[in-house]
């Protein structure tokens, strides 16, 4: 929008008699109407003398954008003043423009330069992405559950991604399977967070800085860390960016943005799963904030809510088709709101957990609540340099909270917890929270800067090109830091830690076996999460080698030669039994980024009396041992096959999270001696989804023959009940129960979650 105000020093009907009037004009202040942006100021002189001219230019905020003195004779009035058009037009459109554009130019450099290097892992939710992609491809747009064009896509025993598959497809199809393609594209997308806090900055406060927010969200440690990865947590909060653009412009009075506000906002719903709590909570606080601006435009808005709802039916199909995908998802997270406990205490936990994502010192400082491969040791996940211009961003929110586009802000800011409190707080969940941030801190800059050009009189050209280059700066230095020392951050390069190894690991098996084509190789699983999908990530379908560790060597009896070459951890390494191998060798080591032996290339060979020391261990593995529990408040002796994972309390803790598993033993065995009989109905095993079957047996009092019961359950996609009832309540003083995973072989494992009886 353009302003034109004339102030005459002449009246046409009467220039003789107000020549004589003329007074100096020493100063006057011209403020814009809302929305304005651009002054032209026309000065009229006298014929012969000179003229102090003070040009101020104000934002529709009032805050001062220019000033300056121009001294000039009445012959170079016209060139003084067009000089001074030009150079306010160098400053207000051309510096900006080109630093925008750099800035952008930046963000992707360092987003985009040794894009496989850092993070130093390639994690199975990265894998994944394009997997995934690759099958639904292959299978003509079906999911693995027959589904065409899915809404969500299943990934292990979950229903967790959606947009981030189909943003793979593309990139998978012209340019195949590489950790290049898939971070890269992810990487590509998230310009638009960066693009978008930056057209905040500019198209809606008006800033004559908005390259700050762009470089300021760049230099962001939690940021720059995930998006340089293919997690759908950085796609999401892209798209909350755009989101939260389209709103603010809607705001500014351009309401087609409504429609692009609320598409932005739908596909951040879809991408990831804690942003359908942050995208309810933001409506809600928006609807609100903004009701009377909503009302105005409600035909508008009545358009967007119906484009909502359109964009909704996806999810109404998925809810249709998965009714108890959402609770299931919780559950895996052990998620406090299906513990058995009042609503209220639930209420208070949320809140606590919803009150530490606010906690500034979770954000700027560095702490031990995040998994080690989330973090950046020493920068905090908000760069704590800018903390205090992070605050001052906030608090001059918070002093224009009037205003709706603060509000907005704000409204973001609380929003972004919101999704991680419903399990725990964790970056990856509350990540969204970056972009308001990034706008704020922007904000607090660029009031600084302004209070220095009003107060100091500091040329803008000079500070913004100073500002900028030791952002630049900053940027260049983070990457060159997390290139130089991220791989010696943290020490523990295991599945508990970094879980190191993909493409290292992977392109040395690739190599290996084309060198070496009659290698029957085993590797291990046990390094990362979801390995046979970071295998298929690396090769196609069939494997050329198996997924497995050696414990089964151990335990019994199997086809072992000189062809055969385990790949094994270093704790694997060292657990391997010396007295059953006659030979154990070490062919090759794979090191970790600090040198130490990371991956062991080993062959074995059997002692000539392995079969004498297997048949002794199994005969010692199938001893019950016995416990005594206190279980619903009475003292039951428990009996139990012997463990390599849990203890047997798991099972009656009520915790749905804590398993035990047998230790190359199937069936599982379990008894129960009760002190005195206990009236019972049915009994209830939460056991996993393999096909399994049970065989119960029940003594009652003052029968010393069982009630026998077998019982055989189908393979369910999770982990189930498997309830067997009685034909009538039994006063029980003992019950044993064989658990059998039928699928499997007798040294196999056997899982269980739960044991409840009623």
């Amino acid at each position: 929008m353009e302003s034109e105000t004339t102030l005459p020093a002449t009246s046409p009907a009467k220039p003789e008699a107000q020549s004589a009037e003329r007074q100096p004009v020493e100063h006057d202040v011209i403020r814009l109407p809302s929305g304005a942006s651009r002054l032209h100021l026309r000065v009229e002189v006298p014929a012969e003398s000179g003229l102090q001219v003070d040009i101020d230019a104000f934002l529709e905020d009032g805050s001062l954008l220019d000033s300056r003195s121009l001294t000039f004779s009445s012959a170079a009035a016209p060139a003084a003043l067009e000089l001074a058009r030009s150079e306010r037009r160098a400053w207000a459109e051309t510096l900006p423009l080109w630093l925008m554009w750099l800035s952008l130019g930046i963000y992707a450099f360092v987003r985009l330069v040794a894009l496989p290097s850092f993070p130093i892992y390639f994690f199975t939710d990265e894998a994944v992405q394009t997997v995934l992609a690759a099958d639904f491809l292959r299978d003509r747009f079906v999911s693995y559950t027959g589904e065409f064009l899915p809404t969500f896509f299943e990934n292990g025993s979950q229903y967790n991604l959606s947009t981030s598959v189909y943003l793979q497809i593309l990139p998978y199809f012209l340019l195949g399977k590489s950790i290049w393609v898939t971070r890269g594209a992810a990487a590509l997308v998230t310009l638009l967070a960066a693009f978008g806090v930056g057209l905040i900055l500019k198209k809606v406060f008006k800033s004559p800085y908005p390259w700050l927010a762009v470089l300021l969200l760049s230099i962001t440690p939690a940021w720059f860390l995930h998006s340089r990865t293919a997690f759908e947590t950085g796609l999401a909060t892209t798209f909350y960016a755009v989101f939260l653009y389209a709103y603010l412009m809607y705001l500014e009075g351009n309401t087609r943005f409504l429609y692009a506000a609320v598409i932005s906002g739908a596909l951040a719903f879809y991408t990831y799963t804690p942003m359908r709590m942050i995208m309810l909570v933001s409506a809600l606080l928006l609807f609100v904030s903004d009701f009377r601006y909503h009302w105005q435009h409600r035909g508008v808005v009545l358009r967007g809510l119906g484009l909502a709802v359109l964009l909704a039916l996806p999810f109404a199909r998925f809810y249709i088709n998965h009714p108890d995908a959402s609770a299931w998802h919780l559950r895996l997270l052990n998620s406090y709101w299906l513990a058995n406990a009042p609503l209220l205490e639930k209420l208070s936990t949320y809140l606590q957990k919803y009150a530490s994502g606010l906690d500034p010192f979770y954000w700027y400082f560095t702490h031990q609540q995040d998994l080690a491969r989330h973090t950046m040791p020493g920068y905090g996940h908000l760069l704590r340099l800018t903390m205090p211009l992070g605050l001052l961003g906030l608090a001059l929110a918070i002093y224009h909270f009037r205003r709706p586009a603060y509000r907005a802000l704000l409204a973001a800011v609380l929003a972004a917890p919101s999704g991680a409190a419903l399990v725990d707080l964790g970056i990856t969940r509350a990540l969204v929270m970056v972009i308001p941030m990034a706008v704020l801190t922007a904000l607090g800059a660029s009031a600084l800067l302004e209070w220095l050009h009003r107060r100091k009189r500091i040329s803008r050209t000079l500070m913004a090109t100073t500002v900028f280059i030791i952002l630049a700066g900053g940027n260049l230095y983070m990457l060159g830091d997390a290139l130089a020392n991220g791989p010696h951050w943290h020490q523990d390069y295991g599945l508990a830690g970094m879980q190191w190894g993909a493409q290292q690991l992977f392109g040395e098996v690739k190599t290996y076996l084309r060198e070496n084509p009659e290698t029957k190789m085993i590797v291990s699983p046990s390094w990362a999460n979801g390995t046979d999908v970071i295998a298929r990530f690396f090769f196609d379908d069939p494997l050329p080698f198996e997924m497995g560790n050696a414990n089964r060597f151990y335990t019994s009896l199997q086809p072992l030669d000189e062809n055969t070459l385990f790949v094994l951890t270093p704790e694997e390494y060292e657990t391997i039994p010396p007295e059953k191998f006659a030979e154990i060798k070490v062919e090759k080591t794979l090191p970790y980024p600090d040198g130490r032996p990371g991956f062991y290339f080993v062959r074995l060979r059997y002692a000539d009396n392995i079969e004498e020391i297997l048949a002794a261990e199994k005969i010692a593995r199938t001893q019950l041992q016995i416990e005594r529990l206190i279980i619903d408040g009475e003292l039951v002796a428990v009996g139990y096959t012997q463990l390599d994972m849990g203890e047997i309390a798991h099972v009656f803790d009520g915790d749905p999270g804590t398993l035990i598993r047998t230790f190359a033993i199937n069936p599982m065995q379990i008894t129960l001696d009760f002190a005195q009989p206990r009236a019972m109905s049915s009994i209830c095993f939460h056991i996993g989804g393999t096909p399994a079957a049970i065989h119960l047996k029940v003594w009652q009092a003052g029968n010393d023959s069982p009630v026998v019961i077998t019982q055989q359950f189908a393979e369910t996609p999770h982990p189930r009940d498997a309830v067997i009832n009685f034909d009538s309540t039994m006063q029980v003083n003992r019950i044993s129960a064989e658990i059998y995973n039928s699928a499997d072989p007798p040294d196999g494992h056997v899982h269980l979650w739960e044991i409840t009886y009623q």
